[in-house]
Formats: C-alpha cells, sequence, structure tokens
C-alpha cells in the first residue's frame, strides 16, 4: 500500500478464482509476519470467509487503515482452503503499509453530493471537503456537527472563513452559518465543530469556506451544501368506517 495518513483508508482488490470441478470453502486470515500469531493490525479482509462454485470466482477487498504512525506494517495475508492436498503450500500474500501522521483529521459523515453532481456532468474539484445538509421544508435551522482530532504533539489554534476565491453570494452567507469559527484543538485532542443551514426557499444550495491552522500554515477548502425536501404527510387511515346510527346520533372514529 502507499504511504497512508493515519485515519484515512486505502484498499486493494484481487479475484479468487476457483478452477477445480467442485466447490470450494475458504477462509482468511492475517498474521503477524514474525511470529505467525493472529495480528490483522491496521489490516482487515473481505469476505473472511466464503464459497466459490466450479469455475468462478470471488472478489477480495483488503483495506488499510492505520490509526498510528509507524514506518512500516508488515503482515502476512493467510488463506485457508477446505480439503486442500496437504502437499500443496498454503495461499499466503506479504501485506506492507507505512502510516504518517497528519497535523489534523475530520471526522465528516459521508456525503454522497460529490457523487449526484457527477451524474449532472458537473464533477466537484477534488480539494473540497463536503459538508452536506438535508432540511425538511424551509424556515427551519439544521444543525450539522463532526470532530476535529489534532493528533500531533502540540495544540493549535483554527479559524473558519468564507473562501472568497469562490462564488459565495450574500444569500449563501446568510443561508449558512459556522457556530465555531475560531478556537484551538489540544495535543492528542478534538474539537466539535458546529455549522448551521437555515434555508428560504426550496432548491439546492452551495457555500464555499477555508479551514486554516495559521500556526502549521495549513489550509482545507470545505463545500458546505444544502437541499430542501418537502415534508411527507401521510394518513394512517385510506378511510374511516361509521357504524349505524340513528339520526340526530353522534359517534367518532379515530
Amino acid at each position: 500500500f502507499k504511504s497512508t495518513l493515519m485515519f484515512a483508508t486505502r484498499q486493494h482488490k484481487f479475484n479468487l478464482k476457483n478452477t477445480s470441478a467442485t466447490t470450494i470453502q475458504y477462509t482468511f486470515k492475517v498474521v503477524n509476519a514474525d511470529s505467525g500469531i493472529l495480528d490483522a493490525g491496521a489490516y482487515a479482509v473481505s469476505p473472511q470467509i466464503g464459497s466459490i462454485a466450479p469455475d468462478c470466482d470471488e472478489s477480495i477487498t483488503v483495506k488499510f487503515a492505520p490509526l498510528e504512525a509507524e514506518e512500516n506494517h508488515h503482515r502476512l495475508l493467510v488463506c485457508s482452503l477446505k480439503n486442500l492436498d496437504p502437499e500443496l503450500e498454503p495461499l499466503i500474500i506479504e501485506l506492507h503499509g507505512r502510516s504518517e501522521r497528519p497535523v489534523c483529521h475530520f471526522e465528516l459523515p459521508p456525503s454522497t453530493y460529490r457523487e449526484k453532481k457527477a451524474k449532472d456532468m458537473v464533477p466537484i474539484d477534488p480539494k473540497f471537503m463536503i459538508i452536506d445538509f438535508e432540511s425538511l421544508g424551509t424556515k427551519i435551522k439544521n444543525t450539522k456537527r463532526f470532530y476535529v482530532v489534532n493528533p500531533t504533539s502540540q495544540g493549535y489554534e483554527f479559524e473558519w472563513l468564507f473562501n472568497e476565491d469562490e462564488p459565495n453570494t450574500d444569500e449563501s452567507k446568510a443561508r449558512f452559518r459556522c457556530l465555531t469559527p475560531k478556537g484551538v484543538i489540544l495535543s492528542g485532542k478534538k474539537f466539535e465543530m458546529v455549522f448551521e443551514y437555515t434555508p428560504d426557499v426550496v432548491g439546492n444550495h452551495e457555500s464555499f469556506w477555508r479551514f486554516k491552522i495559521p500556526s502549521e500554515k495549513i489550509t482545507q477548502d470545505f463545500m458546505v451544501v444544502g437541499s430542501v425536501v418537502e415534508p411527507i404527510v401521510l394518513f394512517e387511515k385510506g378511510k374511516v368506517s361509521f357504524a349505524p346510527l340513528l339520526v340526530g346520533g353522534k359517534i367518532e372514529e379515530s
């Protein structure tokens, strides 16, 4: 695996093919390269257990998601096949990875906005990280919270600013607010960031922000987007049937 930042994930896929005439059952495990004991470390394999029909193959995914900075994450990926001829060597793949410590890490929830824009033939610059809102109607204050992690050995100050290099309109500045424009993230700690989105009209809205750590001369561009969906109101019952009633009587149904 290429050098990977802590908290980030890289993955590699390969196919496991069954060239025999019978169904085979397989099991994957990750072991320490030196001791051979079970030790996945920063690696994960999916699926770990399965079966493959004759002359078919299975797509296997190995993920590398380091949580600490190390020069080398050396492991062995071992594939065990049920009823394999004992004279045949087991299937083993060496896993190598290197992790680096970032200055900060954003614990953002996943967003599908980039994929939606790509389908509309309006690609988003990969430099932008995306904060995505969905509002159930207009004139509603929506809040999005997420953490920024400082994995370094010293604290630093941060600030959020509107990105004046991008087309921020007065309307977008009114719809989006950052409630944590400045602060200090201590070493090894998290800081909760809070944004608000209050739409005034139905539609999709965008604003552009910049996260800065002045002491480290680091900036990260963000696209904060919001969409308005109409409330869906449904009746619990499709009809109300009243029992026979004398003239002048009264009955209630709920």
